[in-house]
C-alpha cells in the first residue's frame, strides 16, 4: 500500500515538476472536511513524502 501511494504521489497529478511552485507536492490540504487550506503547499507533506522515498530506497538496498 505504501509503495502504491508513493507511486501515485510521484505522478504528474501530484508532483510539481515544472513551473513556479513552492514545494514538491501539489494538492496538499490542512482540513478537507472544513474546506480549510485545500489545494495548497504544505512543507510537512513534502517532508513526509521525501522521508518515505528515502526509507523505501534504504529498504530496497538492504534487500539486494
Amino acid at each position: 500500500a505504501a509503495i502504491n501511494t508513493l507511486n501515485t504521489l510521484s505522478t504528474d497529478a501530484y508532483l510539481a515538476k515544472q513551473g513556479n511552485y513552492q514545494g514538491v507536492l501539489l494538492h496538499s490540504c490542512y482540513n478537507a472536511n472544513k474546506n480549510f487550506m485545500v489545494d495548497v503547499h504544505k512543507t510537512y507533506a513534502d517532508y513526509y513524502y521525501l522521508e518515505a522515498l528515502l526509507r523505501l530506497e534504504a529498504m530496497m538496498e538492504q534487500a539486494m
